[in-house]
């Protein structure tokens, strides 16, 4: 079988799922065993097949985005942070501020660490099937060479940008920025940039650095490179887990929580896979509706909207850490009435 029939057979097995059953392939032993990608997709694709009536859509976006319609990456984002600190990049992916307990919970999504050929067929239908845009960070060294796996990621990468979602970068081997030379650091983000482009035909704009670890030289850098760092705010630390269903609940207490959120998950993880295709199937039941403002829900936006909404209503405070002492504050006072 050829590289690109490879690329194409987890698609079919997406729409083969529907009504059977599931296998429990470990992510990161595809790593190392390239040849599991069509059983791992079909896999996932059977488990988290719709089961019953299709859910109704969060956000009001057709299925299957237009590519030629997805504004270029350098235009729809808010510059909320154009010194690129990674203290005003913590507090930007807090969200607007609103007050406590507001109906309207605004959520975004974003994926690290990949593209993986085994997940990434299943994570664009679950996508696809809750109209729900997302941000994608990549990893270079997966698009760099020959090999049959390097070929298939290059393409889920293009189908992942083509599909409307946006793409950043994650830097060349996901390792410790701040624990590189200046030197080696420079190169993880610029090599990525160039793997990135050359296989989505558009550098990144957006930046997330591995474990969140930036200090001022870094920050200097991206700065200079014009990055738009993104961080993230809801973290279940998904990679250590394998219970989907615990995940997904508390994915789904954190949100509530917090009243919204930037929520990171690593798509080459599949009970992340899995638990991200709960929490969605859970976020619809309850989705926010503006015929009836006062009831609580979820509102699913893109990045882009989630970061204008942000400099429309900005936190009044100075760092994420005052802005959690602001909501333990609140919730006592709530607990106390």
């Amino acid at each position: 079988m050829s590289v690109l029939s490879r690329a194409f057979v987890p698609a079919l097995a997406l729409g083969l799922g529907t009504w059977l059953g599931l296998g429990r392939p470990d992510a990161r032993a595809a790593i190392e065993a390239g040849t599991r990608a069509m059983s791992s997709a079909a896999g996932a694709a059977r488990d988290l097949a719709p089961r019953g009536p299709l859910t109704p859509p969060l956000d009001r976006r057709p299925s299957g985005v237009d590519p030629s319609a997805v504004p270029d990456p350098a235009s729809p984002f808010p510059r909320l942070n154009p010194d690129a600190t990674a203290q005003r990049a913590w507090l930007v992916a807090e969200g607007p501020a609103r007050p406590f307990n507001n109906p309207r919970r605004l959520v975004t999504f974003t994926f690290d660490d990949g593209p993986f050929p085994e997940t990434a067929p299943t994570v664009l239908h679950i996508l696809d099937l809750h109209r729900v845009r997302a941000a994608f960070f990549f990893v270079g060294e997966y698009l760099e060479g020959d090999g049959p796996r390097a070929v298939e990621s290059r393409l889920w990468a293009r189908r992942i940008a083509d599909a409307g979602h946006f793409v950043g970068n994650h830097t060349m081997d996901h390792k410790d920025l701040t624990a590189l030379t200046h030197g080696a650091a420079l190169a993880e983000i610029d090599d990525s940039a160039a793997a990135i482009e050359r296989a989505t035909g558009r550098r990144p704009l957006l930046f997330r650095p591995p474990y969140g670890a930036l200090d001022p030289f870094l920050e200097s850098a991206l700065r200079d490179r014009h990055q738009e760092l993104v961080l993230w705010s809801i973290d279940v630390e998904d990679m250590k887990g394998t219970d989907s269903d615990d995940m997904a609940a508390r994915l789904e207490s954190q949100l509530a929580y917090k009243g919204g959120g930037m929520v990171l998950l690593h798509d080459i993880h599949w009970p992340s896979v899995k638990a991200l295709n709960r929490l969605l199937r859970r976020m619809a039941v309850n989705r926010w509706d503006p015929a009836h403002p006062d009831r609580a829900g979820w509102a699913i936006v893109d990045l882009p909207e989630y970061l204008r909404e942000t400099g429309a209503t900005p936190q009044p405070f100075e760092t994420r850490a005052d802005l959690e002492q602001a909501r333990k504050s609140e919730a006592i006072r709530e607990r106390s009435r």
